[in-house]
Order: structure tokens, then sequence, then C-alpha cells
């Protein structure tokens, strides 16, 4: 799996777990609320978020004993063993790359999806994480998931690092369709990113920002709601340091 140099890596010490947790339903509450994971226990499953898909685990990122929510993308290619020169060629053949590929063939779409279980609905407001891009061979993408329905439907805001873009996403029975994606967005490899999603009252007008710089505008066909949470793609390794909601954010 690529890897920066020792210097700019953040260092994993992980437990890995999966797990399924029902999910909840109720009204989108009226404050902020904050998951900084200082409750959770490194090496056992998140019991803040739920976990659908993917191999996620409480972690630490090698500075600090602090938890982090960690997605173990290694994982992805050892169980299903697409990274190879067959799927590499099919890409091509298709004029696309791999990532693109990931989002369209049904052998290699998928999406690891973490959903906070403090959160039963949201409507509008904002969505902020933290998170770290550590690695990937297929993918190298973290973000946010919102107007997560029980089917598995879903919208998504991410970060692809190797290709500087910021994506936002439909999926509706398994299928990907972009909304909207913005090129040349900043995006290093392991290290902190700030990924705000912003829903404006009304529910259908949807920016994104990264770092504190909007980048993504776009007008949904019907307003939010659903659950929320956090994504990744494939292979990629991701850290979450935190994850806020707040109905009232702009």
């Amino acid at each position: 799996m690529r890897r920066l140099s020792a210097s700019a890596t953040l260092p994993l010490l992980v437990g890995l777990a999966m797990v399924l947790l029902p999910t909840v339903a109720g009204a989108q509450s009226s404050t902020a609320i904050t998951e900084d994971f200082t409750e959770e226990h490194v090496g056992a499953a998140p019991t803040s978020f739920s976990t659908p898909s993917g191999w996620w685990s409480m972690g630490t990122d090698g500075v600090d004993t602090k938890p982090v929510l960690f997605e173990d993308g290694t994982r992805y290619s050892a169980a299903t063993n697409t990274n190879s020169l067959a799927a590499q060629a099919q890409a091509q053949a298709q004029g696309q790359n791999l990532h693109q590929l990931a989002d369209t063939a049904s052998g290699l779409a998928y999406y690891p999806i973490a959903i906070f279980n403090k959160v039963p609905d949201f409507t509008q407001g904002t969505i902020l994480t933290r998170f770290a891009i550590v690695g990937g061979d297929l993918d190298t993408e973290a973000g946010v998931v919102f107007g997560y329905q029980p089917d598995g439907d879903f919208l998504a805001l991410r970060l692809d690092a190797d290709e500087g873009r910021l994506e936002l996403y439909q999926f509706t029975q398994g299928q990907a369709s972009a909304l909207n994606v913005v090129q040349n967005v900043p995006a290093d490899l392991a290290r902190w990113h700030d990924l705000q999603l912003t829903v404006a009252p009304g529910g259908t007008h949807v920016t994104g920002s990264l770092d504190g710089q909007t980048y993504l505008q776009a007008d949904l066909g019907s307003p939010v709601s659903g659950q929320v949470g956090a994504l990744a793609k494939t292979d990629s390794v991701d850290v979450f340091d935190s994850f806020t909601v707040d109905p009232n954010g702009e």
C-alpha cells in the first residue's frame, strides 16, 4: 500500500473489528452534537457509530493515545484481490482510471460506511469532520454520508486525495451518480483535513468546504432527510478524529 515518507505519515496503532448495529429513527436534534471519541476504547468496535459496511474499529494516530475512528482499507484488497492487472486493463479499455471504475464496476464498487448513532435525522445545518487519509492503492478517499436511508441509498461529500477533487455523489440502489465534482482541490495524504457539508434551510442547497475554503455548490432535486456518517472507498485507509452535526450551522 502506498505511503508517504516516515516523517509525514500518520502511524496507526489499531485493533480491527466489524460490528452491525441497528439504525435509529427520530426527529433532528435542535442543538449541535459532537463526537470526539474520547469515551471510546482503542482496539474495540465503535459505540457512537454503527457500521453497515467496512472494517471499522477504534485506533490511535500514533502521536497520542486519543482514540480515533479507523477504517482499515487494506482488508478490502486482501478480501477481494481487486488491485490487479486485469482491473487496471479494464479501466484503461473504458477510458477510465481505477478511481472512476470503482464507482461503476460491480466488482470494485464498495463504500465502507459508519453511521452516527446520535443523530437520527439530518435535514439542514452542517456536518463537520476532521480526518486524515493515510493511504490506499485503488483509492485514497474519505468523506461524509448524509441522507442515509434504511434501503442503503445515500448522498456523500468526499475528498479524493490522489485526484485532488471534492465530489458530491448520490447513491441509489447501489449505483453512483456524480452531482458535482470540483477539480484542483488541495488534498495531501497523511495530514488532517476539515471537511464541512452545509445544507441550507429548505434542504436542497448543498455547500462543500475543505479546510475552511468553500469549493462546491449544488442544488438537489428533493430535500435532504436521513442519517449521517463517515465514508471511505474500497481500500482507502482513513482515520476520523471528530464528527460534529449542527442543525443551526451555516
